[in-house]
């Protein structure tokens, strides 16, 4: 028997067979012709990429559906299609010129400094490497499992997931990774357990043998013994009575022994999200990040944004939706605004970005506020770093309100609007943001963990700080809801360290009174908060 550790990613507890992917390209045959011949085959392969992605989309929806649309754009280019050219015109073969630009544009994604973008690697690599098996004639399909199957490799992509049976997924191990990569996402979002950053010895030692992959901490037991097997079928069997009580739970208000109400929230990034969510059991939408709107290099229009929130607001059956406006990042590189190319997280980005594009900021208000007149819309900027980009955002505000008034176009004109605090800054001068026409805060846990111990999210060495307590940030916390009951606004914690109950438990004695997490660990959560008692000891060490 063999343990490795790593880092959970999509909780669950499985055991069975190990199935190895294998993602290497063959390329040990290939002819290169004339340039103009290499060309007309890439350009081809392109066509076929792009139409096998068609139909999956087809066959998908939600995250699933928004993550090959990326995929799909990335085939479209027009910076990565001229490399590829430029190299066949210098003499490479079709298959060997995408093959470099895909790990030169992956590898410029990976050295950004922010994970989910730093992620966008991973699906680069996998569309790269899907023209690339069509110019060497190697098969698309997925492997053919005879029986259900953990699956392990360097990386999981997307177009795993998406292309092998479900009934054939027990779930997967990788050896690197990160909690924030879409084929993670797509996991939590699928049920999946996953753990990533297992070690490169894990490969060579788990293929083909009997595995038990412990998600919940974040093991992968490779050719357990007797005494573990029968603790992971214990543990599974009471798993299982676990869900079904989370179900039964579901329609339950979240309020504490004590009588404290929790609101519940979900994250989420398309309509078929927030139905899932609502099926789930979700209070409402605590965030919807709306550059999901965003499919190619424009910023759709003002009616187009406005169908789309109304599709958002229609799926949340009447539950609140708060709607965090514009964060554009290096893998939505919008025509007409050069400071999305070269993406920072200490630089333009969230608040800061929408006022540098003033034109593009009060196209999205005046599409919100209309969509508001439909529904509990309420609307939230990330990034805010202090009182003056909160004030000049609210100016805005008014500028989009005067226009639609000017025009004759009915809008809510008493919408929420709300901030996003996940910079200490922020933190630091939340009575002065708060006070000023502002209708709710959220606290983004992940960045401001990030910002406040200066420790990046995409290096594996950094983990610690984003585990366990976070002592400064903590404190930040207490700063930030002593500011909001003092005008008696709601403090809603966003992040994944409100997936975690004891964590969880903290937020609501420093008087926290919403958390928003993704949909699946919401009735965890409940089932914690309902046994709790604020008046007495907290249950977890200090």
């Amino acid at each position: 028997m063999r343990r490795f550790t790593g880092i959970s990613a999509s909780k669950g507890l499985v055991m069975g067979p190990v199935h190895r992917l294998h993602h290497g390209t063959a390329g040990l045959v290939r002819v290169v012709g004339l340039p103009v011949r290499e060309q007309a085959l890439f350009d081809a392969a392109v066509i076929l990429a792009k139409e096998e992605l068609h139909v999956l989309e087809e066959k998908t929806d939600g995250t699933q559906q928004a993550i090959l649309m990326f995929q799909r754009m990335m085939l479209e280019d027009a910076g990565l299609l001229a490399q590829v050219a430029q190299r066949i015109a210098d003499g490479d073969g079709a298959a060997a010129a995408m093959e470099w630009v895909g790990r030169h544009y992956a590898a410029t994604l990976e050295n950004l400094d922010d994970e989910y973008m730093s992620q966008r690697s991973v699906d680069v690599l996998d569309v790269c490497r899907r023209v690339v098996n069509i110019l060497d004639g190697e098969p698309r399909k997925a492997p053919e499992l005879e029986v259900p199957c953990i699956l392990v490799g360097e990386r999981i992509f997307p177009s795993d997931i998406i292309s092998i049976d479900r009934a054939k997924i027990l779930g997967f191990a990788t050896s690197g990774g990160s909690i924030q990569s879409h084929a993670a996402i797509m996991a939590r979002t699928m049920d999946i357990p996953a753990v990533v950053q297992l070690g490169s010895e894990m490969l060579a030692y788990s293929e083909g043998q009997a595995a038990i992959l412990d998600a919940y901490n974040g093991d992968m037991i490779i050719k357990p013994d007797a005494d573990a097997v029968r603790h992971a079928q214990r543990r599974i069997v009471g798993e299982g009575m676990l869900k079904r009580r989370m179900a039964f739970l579901k329609d339950q208000p979240c309020v504490t022994k004590d009588g404290t109400t929790v609101t519940l929230l979900a994250n989420c990034s398309s309509p078929t999200d927030i139905r899932a969510a609502m099926d789930a059991g979700a209070d409402g939408v605590g965030l919807l990040r709306s550059e999901f709107v965003i499919t190619g290099e424009h910023i759709p229009a003002e009616d187009e944004q406005y169908y789309y929130y109304m599709t958002c607001l229609e799926a949340a059956a009447g539950h609140p939706v708060t709607i965090c406006t514009f964060d554009i990042g290096a893998d939505k590189r919008v025509a007409g605004l050069e400071d999305t190319t070269n993406y920072s997280p200490l630089g333009m980005r969230g608040v800061r970005l929408q006022l540098s594009h003033p034109e593009l900021f009060v196209t999205q208000m005046r599409a919100l506020l209309r969509t508001a007149l439909k529904g509990d819309l309420r609307i939230m900027f990330p990034m805010i770093t202090g009182p003056a980009d909160w004030k000049e955002a609210l100016e805005l505000v008014e500028v989009a309100k005067s226009q639609l008034r000017r025009e004759g176009v009915p809008f809510n004109e008493k919408v929420p609007i709300g901030a996003m605090i996940e910079v200490p800054s922020a933190a630091l001068l939340a009575d002065e943001i708060l006070a000023d026409r502002c209708s709710f805060v959220h606290i983004g846990t992940n960045d401001l963990i990030q910002y406040t111990y200066a420790a990046d999210r995409r290096d594996s060495r950094m983990s610690g700080y984003f585990t366990g307590w976070p002592h400064a940030v903590g404190r930040l916390i207490d700063m930030v809801v002593a500011a909001a009951w003092s005008q008696e606004l709601p403090v809603t914690i966003c992040g994944v360290s409100a997936t975690d109950p004891d964590t969880a438990e903290r937020f609501i004695r420093q008087g926290v009174r919403g958390l928003c997490m993704e949909a699946r660990s919401l009735m965890q959560i409940k089932a914690h908060l309902l046994e709790l008692d604020l008046n007495e000891p907290p249950r977890f060490r200090r």
